[in-house]
């Protein structure tokens, strides 16, 4: 069934729906029927194909020109010679045609949907009403505000009595009310047509509301009729009827049949549901006694056994629990009491004078949302009365094919822009037109961008008035092992609904079937004593470790990503991973404004344009470039409250100074003293950066920094105006924002990011932390609000939150219908983040102590519903404190601990010797440190690669840690020729050139290790370890002491001795690990370049 249905998709005769579930092979799919329909069309241009990203656009493009010139493939391969054949009737159109496609690939229409709406709206700007077409802006939530507070302001001129309304409902918050309707003017495109439409209308607008309403409420009658079978509902009125004559309640006694779904029967099935329910759910047939009009006794016995029947029969329906619930706290009317309906039209009033102070707001600034945008393009396509607009009708000429991926995702704007590109497609018009869609509505995850998958449950029934599609399905699973693939199916059958609900978005699961026969692995690691991060991300850390270890069958390592929930799920696990020496990328998880280079880049920002700004320009003094400590400091800003540019250039104040403090603060004046002239006369981004160069920062990022430096440069660009810049609004815009990922070869096999991110992307292992947790908590909206798509079209639901404790039935409906997408979304984004996995799944997670079930709210518990004692659909349970240990040393607890990379933590263990660094003057240590930080790099690198390049980027990270250890002027140059000259020995001899090469078995650098005796831990560092040619692991330690006397070998005894209880600790370590293995021991003096091996007890 899923080879047909992939062989109608690819017909470029025919307009298809397909729901495509993970790993089916959906981008391939795309690209064969684009490449069927070139075959056919007179020009390339009349194919549009539209999707959601700027990246699955460009990989759209990229595969489309890929296929054309392709070699033909081995004929084992099915797929790939069916996209081979397309794509040579593709190019043999191409040459009858004379495109030349293959080196016009601009021809191509394939782009976003957003770029689609905004090309529209650009062509005729005048026309759709914004004049001159502003940029699209990414972060307008400050403008939606200020057109709420204007609002507010001019209400309260205009409209006293409503504006007092709105406030008194608030406690006369003022702020909660402008962040409500400022969060409105964000979904506007929801509610703003139509509130506007009935602004002099507003009875008209009530009924629509409350008609809405009624569909709602008409819902979960409508469901609970489909799912109780017609014998029970055949003959419980009759047995209700019974037990209200036992109980004397004449509204039981009248029930004479089983009401229908309508919602002038409210009432009757309201009451039914109370015979059913207890607050908990459905009523237990042990409880049914005379209480309840089911008397003991022979003689009513029979009513009594059918009713308890009925209850264990209705226990059984999935679903019909919640439908039940729902529908018992349904209001009596679907409409608005008079005080809630004035609350509303005070709202409205709001409402529209916000909109309009928006769009006013967006012509004065030059940029808009993308909602308006989209709007106004809507306005250009739909044209004067109904009738289509001049740039329709040229779209209707020449778009012949659309195609649209990620189907799922659709908003409501984006769908009447394709009611409007599609309008005057008419069967029979003798010009061949085909729709194509393609999505999975298990994958639609985006609410919080507007996506609603109910369009896509229409759009396969050919309700939202697009032209007729044939719906297909896709089964077959080409990316993930059998086992992956059987357990998804039984796990998310139980955890989606039955039934689709295009009200409630929900989604049923659709089954798939593995195409690939490799092994797999489902694990649920639980900790079952209740919640401990740390212990977590240590089960993490393993994981990563052990996966790290195994090599794929073609001798690549294995990819692996660790999905969460939240970004604050992570953070116990990045931290560990970066103690335990594993590199990984982290995507869109570090806010940048954390980062080191970009708070000295705000501090350098803030000081060029507010030079009285005392804590900026302190920032800067203490930054590596000029290091004053805080004695010097003090001296420098203490003295007055003068601007600091001026003490700064108080040469006599200078002169009070330590001298290389004095000469560090001068230099930083010269370097930015051309910058402080043209501050406010040049773009604020050449004035940042000219002063970045000046203080030579470029050179001291590695490739993430400086791609960090760059995304801060572009903010501060956009809000450039006139050379000046509102620092209040960067710094807002700037924790919307995160560092760039490690980009180093090392950090890619293991990469983390949130499930959202891992849409449309696969790894050979993924774990899954953090499933126990909830996610962000959320008050009680002022204001309960949903759309709801019906034919394609949106109808509003709205209820204000009553200001009373306990609130009403109302807004409970709406508020539910809201909780209830929430929910099922929930369940979608399990569903995603667990078909990332090929080969491995783990998934992580805590219980309750006290009875092993997991917290209501969290992934985990749609997992164990039933507590752990009832599985996890057949996945492997393994108890998480226990196989965290598994891997440990038996001989003696190893652990890896943090491996920093610039200044070494040293902590005293017993015996060892005092501080080295006794051999010379307040420089020594600095340099030890600087030399050892040095020796770490060019080893992790490998000596072999190490050229003149990285040399000089090694004497700038040396200058930086010795300017951070407080050293300057002339000690500062003493301490920097002394590293230098030991650097220079090292990699200049045989000797050392030998120790850091990078051709060693098993080599470290820093090699940080723990263990523990007696329940005390303790921590070693060693300086390097390798395994040579000859199978011997060395130990060595670095001394950074100098020896300037004649008797060199009585000083080498002497450190060898000083030195012997230390590496034979770490050799005793070392041999618990490798029993077998000959291990020798040595110290080595980069100032002298000697190796002295130094002997240890048997």
């Amino acid at each position: 069934m899923s080879e047909q249905a992939r062989l109608k998709a690819r017909n470029p005769q025919l307009s298809s729906l397909v729901q495509a579930p993970a790993g089916s092979g959906k981008t391939e799919l795309l690209t064969q029927r684009i490449l069927a329909l070139l075959a056919l069309v007179d020009e390339p241009e009349e194919i549009l194909a539209l999707t959601f990203t700027r990246k699955a656009a460009a990989e759209m493009r990229s595969r489309v020109i890929e296929a054309l010139s392709m070699a033909r493939p081995d004929a084992a391969q099915a797929h790939k010679m069916e996209t081979w054949e397309l794509a040579q009737a593709a190019l043999k159109r191409s040459e009858e045609r004379g495109w030349h496609i293959s080196e016009h690939a601009g021809r191509f229409r394939l782009m976003t949907l957003d770029s689609l709406t905004h090309s529209l709206a650009s062509q005729l700007p005048l026309l759709s009403g914004l004049g001159e077409m502003p940029r699209p802006g990414d972060y307008l939530y400050p403008a939606y505000r200020q057109a709420a507070e204007t609002a507010l302001n001019q209400l309260l001129r205009s409209d006293t009595e409503a504006a007092e309304l709105l406030l008194l409902h608030l406690d006369h918050q003022a702020v909660v009310l402008i962040d409500l309707v400022a969060d409105m003017l964000a979904k506007r495109e929801q509610w703003l047509e139509i509130v506007i439409s009935h602004a002099r209308d507003m009875d008209g607008l009530r009924a629509m509301l409350e008609s809405g309403l009624g569909d709602i409420m008409e819902e979960p009658l409508r469901l609970c009729a489909e799912l109780i079978p017609i014998g029970i509902r055949e003959a419980l009125p009759g047995l209700l009827a019974f037990a209200g004559e036992q109980r004397g309640e004449p509204q039981l006694q009248a029930l004479n049949g089983w009401p229908d779904a309508e919602l002038n029967q409210l009432q009757q099935w309201q009451l039914i549901a109370g015979e059913l329910l207890t607050k908990d759910g459905l009523r237990k047939p042990g409880g049914i006694n005379a209480r309840r009009g089911f008397p003991a006794g022979k003689e009513h016995a029979d009513q009594k056994l059918k009713f308890q029947e009925i209850l264990s029969q209705l226990a059984e329906i999935r679903g019909l629990e919640v439908e039940m619930l729902a529908l018992q706290k349904l209001p009596a009317e679907p409409g608005y009491s008079e005080q809630q309906w004035l609350l509303m039209q005070a709202l409205f009033s709001l409402l529209i004078l916000s909109a309009g102070q928006l769009q006013q707001g967006f012509a004065q600034n030059g940029e808009a949302d993308f909602t308006e945008v989209a709007l106004r393009a809507l306005k250009a396509l739909e044209g004067e009365q109904g009738t289509p607009s001049d740039l329709l009708l040229k779209l209707d000429y020449r778009i012949h094919h659309i195609l649209v991926d990620e189907f799922q995702d659709t908003s409501l704007l984006q769908m009447r822009l394709l009611q409007n590109l599609t309008a005057g497609w008419q069967a029979g018009d003798g010009r061949h037109r085909t729709l194509f869609m393609v999505g999975d509505p298990m994958q639609s995850i985006y609410r919080f961008r507007k996506a609603e998958v109910g369009l896509f449950l229409q759009a396969a029934a050919n309700q939202v008035g697009l032209p007729v599609v044939e719906p297909l399905q896709l089964e077959r699973n080409f990316r993930s092992s059998p086992t992956i693939v059987d357990w998804v199916n039984r796990a998310f059958a139980a955890i989606f609904p039955d039934q689709q609900d295009t009200v409630r978005g929900a989604v049923a699961h659709a089954p798939a079937t593995p195409a690939l026969n490799h092994a797999g692995i489902i694990q649920l690691h639980i900790q079952q004593l209740g919640r401990d991060d740390l212990q977590e991300a240590e089960a993490v850390v393993e994981l990563v470790r052990r996966e790290r270890d195994i090599t794929k069958a073609d001798g690549r390592p294995q990819s692996i990503a660790l999905l969460a929930r939240s970004r604050k799920h992570l953070h116990a696990i990045m931290p560990a991973l970066q103690e335990a020496g594993i590199p990984f990328r982290a995507t869109k998880l570090l806010p940048l404004h954390t980062r080191p280079e970009i708070r000295l880049l705000r501090a350098l920002l803030r000081a060029l344009l507010h030079p009285a700004d005392r804590e900026s320009w302190a920032a800067l003094l203490r930054s590596n470039y000029c290091g004053l400590n805080t004695v010097d400091l003090f001296a420098l800003l203490g003295a007055s409250e003068k601007p600091v540019w001026q003490l700064i250039n108080d040469e006599p104040l200078l002169a009070l100074m330590e001298h290389g403090a004095a000469e560090r603060v001068v230099a930083l004046q010269r370097a930015l003293a051309p910058c402080m002239e043209q501050a406010g006369r040049v773009p604020v981004r050449q004035l940042l950066e000219s002063a970045w160069h000046r203080l030579a920062m470029f050179e001291l990022l590695d490739q993430s920094g400086c791609r960090n430096v760059d995304v801060a440069l572009d903010l501060i660009a956009s809000l450039d105006e006139g050379g000046r810049i509102d620092l209040s609004l960067f710094d807002e815009r700037l924790e919307k924002l995160y560092a760039a990922p490690d980009s180093s070869p090392e950090a890619a096999q293991v990469e983390l990011m949130t499930m959202h991110g891992a849409k449309g992307l696969q790894w050979d292992v993924v774990i899954l932390p953090g499933l126990g947790k909830r996610g962000n908590s959320s008050d009680s909206p002022l204001l309960a609000y949903t759309d709801v798509p019906v034919h394609g079209e949106v109808h509003p639901l709205l209820a204000v939150r009553a200001a009373t404790r306990g609130g009403d039935a109302l807004f409970s409906l709406v508020n539910g219908v809201e909780k209830s997408k929430y929910d099922y979304e929930l369940a979608r984004l399990l569903y995603v983040a667990c078909t990332r996995a090929e080969t491995s799944l783990h998934m992580l997670g805590y219980v309750s102590e006290t009875n092993g079930s997991a917290m209501s709210g969290s992934l985990l518990n749609l997992l164990i519903p039933g507590g752990i004692e009832g599985g996890c659909f057949g996945a492997e349970l393994v108890d998480l404190v226990s196989q965290a240990g598994l891997h440990a040393v038996p001989q003696l607890p190893l652990q890896r601990i943090r491996q920093l990379p610039v200044a070494r933590f040293i902590e005293k263990q017993e015996g060892e010797s005092e501080a080295e660094y006794l051999w010379a003057g307040p420089e020594a240590a600095p340099v030890g440190n600087a030399v050892h930080a040095a020796l770490q790099h060019i080893g992790d690198v490998g000596v072999e690669r190490w050229g003149a390049d990285q040399k000089i980027m090694g004497q700038l990270r040396t200058r930086r840690i010795l300017l951070a250890e407080g050293l300057s002027g002339a000690m500062l140059q003493q301490a920097e020729k002394r590293a230098e000259n030991a650097l220079d020995r090292t990699l200049n001899s045989e000797t050392g050139r030998w120790i850091l090469s990078g051709n060693h078995e098993s080599a470290h650098c820093e090699w940080a290790l723990s263990t523990q005796s007696a329940g005390f831990v303790s921590h070693h560092i060693i300086d390097r370890s390798f395994i040579d040619e000859k199978g011997v692991r060395w130990i060595i330690d670095y001394k950074t002491a100098a020896h300037e006397g004649s008797d060199l070998e009585g000083f080498l005894a002497e450190e060898a001795k000083r030195h012997e209880s230390q590496l034979s600790r770490y050799a005793l370590i070392l041999q618990s690990l490798e029993p077998s293995r000959e291990i020798r021991t040595a110290l080595y003096f980069p100032m002298l370049d000697v190796l002295k091996e130094v002997c240890r007890d048997a």
